[in-house]
């Protein structure tokens, strides 16, 4: 499924990146954010703005469009 399918604070795990643009997967990788890694959405912003996700102890923001293409599993 994908992230934003998901419930807020619920725990997933990472199962597939290779759907995101080829820069935000080099930055996510510079971050941690690889598959296996398990990963949080803690806040949603109003009217299709970013997600706050909480992934290897730390806070990030991505573009709703980037959240759509992270497929999750639970954990």
């Amino acid at each position: 499924m994908k992230l934003t399918e998901g419930q807020l604070g619920e725990t997933y795990r990472i199962q597939n990146l290779s759907n995101l643009h080829e820069i935000v997967q080099k930055r996510l990788l510079d971050l941690g954010v690889i598959e296996g890694v398990e990963i949080s959405c803690i806040h949603k912003m109003p009217f299709g703005g970013p997600y706050i996700l909480e992934v290897c102890g730390q806070q990030i923001s991505l573009r709703k469009k980037d959240v759509e293409c992270i497929e999750v599993e639970e954990a």
